[in-house]
């Protein structure tokens, strides 16, 4: 019998809690009225603790002082320091803050209500925030709620300068849900906030507004039999709203509301109320600024703007400028300026930078730092060469979308096009050569290419000499052409009658990079023809302004951001195949 007993094993714990900690009791009790107490006891069936107090537990309206926060053993105890306001409805959401002690199972969505008149205020507000350039819910955002009840401060300044009446924050799916709310008009705003003072006070914080004054609404407590509570009925979408209210933003582009992506209860019958939809933006700067300067590498110095650059003039105050010591190059919005320095051996550079006639700002830049000083006497000895790129990809040319490009590393200051040589098979060809750009940093060689075709590029050494002395190595290039039935076209046919205006519709990417665009001003078919084979999104964008690009919104001027479109669905393109697709934009308004 020894010899057969059983193995010795640890003793088993039992299933894993997954429960979050459950309220047992409250004193003063929750949702009382003429509440006079000074602190609040929550007991709880277990051991809890309290993480980011600060980030997760908001007072509506606020207090001055945060409240205390202390645990007594299974219980919370808040104590309230600040003057309570008279005949108020108080609700303390402390978010995600509360969770277990053992397997940290967090609290969601649990709050403390009174009031310090004779009622409870019992309205209610529900809405979304989204992103207004690609339609993503943004989540664990403050969603503010603005009441008229000050004598010296513009209703439309209240967010510049004091905190909202009424706060709470958006769940996963950008949602927010308001509760015990009195009946009045209230200004709704979002924020990002990034100093935690509820304030709209900082340039890096992206904001969202209703276009009108809301006004919260009553949700009556359902009659039914089911396990569902009022709390359950209170959630943002239980019962949706496939139309937008009048505070809402005016711009759009998705056609599901927050109340798709929550499952109905269909026992209760509960009327329809508005789902406030908010576009987060970043604000317009009215002010022009240089936001960055920075050497990105030896001779190329990076400047950046907070929004496109008009009658820019440079002075260098420490080179001399008798002759071009710079090329510039601006990125495709000019709100970026590369300054490719022809003294690529400057130590520092010291530069005044004015806009119609008015300072800037005067940036100090040290070009070569101690590393690069070390990293070039080690590179003496060996000969260093122009950097030159191209366009090929896996030895092929994609010669549908465009030519042959060669990319330098800097700008050249000569280049002897006459000793390139492109060779089809056997046959030597003379394409068309030349700069596209008036930096000279990139070159293309355009020629009637043919389908399926062996090409090979001979370059000689010192062809290109670029503007930091440098000279290009032997260029041997071979590459095949590709064939039509290598590729898909996408048909659009595109219906803005609904909606007129200008549109510039764009093609993505499964990581929505921008393959190409169409700017429309009527409704037809679009075409995006030679596209490798694979899986796209198709956006929209409402060019209000006619600029040709997408535009932010400016909260102060009341203006939102442009607006923005998605198909709602993948599209895929095959090799030798031509889809066509049905769209009007402006049918998901």
């Amino acid at each position: 019998m020894l010899w057969r007993c059983a193995n010795p094993v640890a003793p088993e714990g039992g299933p894993k809690d997954t429960k979050p900690p459950k309220a047992l009791n409250f004193d003063p009790p929750n949702f009382s009225t003429n509440f006079k107490d000074n602190s609040i006891k929550i007991d709880f069936d277990e051991f809890i603790v309290i993480k980011n107090q600060a980030a997760e537990v908001n007072v509506s309206p606020p207090l001055k002082t945060i409240p205390d926060l202390r645990l007594r053993g299974k219980s919370l105890v808040v104590k309230l320091d600040d003057t309570l306001t008279a005949n108020t409805t108080y609700s303390i959401d402390f978010g995600k803050s509360i969770s277990d002690i053992t397997e940290n199972n967090a609290l969601i969505g649990f709050s403390y209500v009174f009031s310090t008149g004779p009622y409870i205020d019992s309205l209610s507000l529900q809405g979304k925030v989204i992103n207004a350039f690609d339609l993503s819910p943004q989540k664990d955002l403050f969603a503010l709620l603005y009441m008229d009840i000050y004598d010296t401060i513009a209703f439309d300044s209240l967010p510049f300068k004091v905190k909202p009446y009424y706060v709470t924050k958006t769940n996963e799916k950008g949602e927010f849900l308001f509760h015990n709310l009195r009946a009045s008009s209230m200004k709704l705003t979002a924020l990002a906030d990034q100093n935690g003072n509820l304030i709209f006070d900082q340039a890096s914080e992206k904001v969202a507004f209703a276009d009108s004054l809301v006004r919260p609404y009553y949700i009556p407590i359902p009659k039914t039999d089911s396990a569902t509570t009022l709390k359950d009925s209170l959630k943002p979408g239980f019962d949706s709203a496939k139309t937008k209210a009048a505070g809402a933003g005016t711009s759009a582009g998705i056609s599901k509301t927050a109340g798709d992506s929550t499952k109905k209860d269909t026992s209760l019958k509960l009327p329809a109320f508005p789902n406030h939809l908010l576009f987060l933006f970043d604000d317009i700067d009215s002010i022009q600024r240089i936001q960055k300067s920075l050497v990105i590498k030896k001779g190329l110095v990076l400047v950046t703007f907070s929004f496109p650059a008009k009658s820019l003039s440079l002075k260098p105050l420490n080179c001399d400028t008798a002759k071009p010591w710079a090329l510039k190059e601006y990125s495709r919005q000019k709100d970026s300026l590369y300054l490719w320095l022809t003294n690529t051996n400057m130590d520092s550079l010291i530069l005044r930078v004015c806009q119609e006639n008015k300072v800037l700002d005067t940036l100090k830049l040290e070009l070569i730092s101690k590393d690069d000083k070390a990293s070039s006497r080690k590179k003496e000895q060996s000969k260093l060469y122009l950097g030159v790129s191209n366009n090929t990809s896996a030895a092929s040319l994609n010669q549908f979308a465009g030519n042959y490009n060669m990319t330098f590393s800097y700008p050249l200051a000569s280049a002897n096009l006459n000793r390139i040589r492109l060779i089809q098979d056997k046959d030597t060809l003379k394409p068309k050569v030349y700069f596209p750009d008036s930096t000279k940093r990139r070159l293309t060689l355009e020629t009637k290419w043919k389908e399926d075709k062996n090409y090979s590029i001979f370059i000689p050494d010192s062809v290109f000499i670029g503007i930091n002395g440098l000279a290009n190595d032997t260029i041997r290039s071979t590459f095949k052409t590709r064939q039509a039935r290598d590729f898909g076209n996408l048909i659009l046919d595109l219906d803005i009658s609904k909606h007129p205006g200008e549109y510039i519709i764009q093609i993505l990417n499964e990581r929505d990079a921008v393959l190409g665009e169409k700017k429309i001003k009527t409704s037809g078919k679009v075409k995006f023809e030679y596209l490798i084979p694979g899986k796209f999104k198709i956006k929209g964008i409402y060019d209000r302004n006619h600029n040709g690009r997408w535009d932010t919104g400016n909260f102060r001027k009341k203006l939102q951001p442009e607006e923005v479109f998605f198909l709602q669905k993948l599209i895929e393109i095959r090799a030798n195949w031509d889809v066509e697709e049905k769209w009007a934009p402006s049918s998901e308004l």
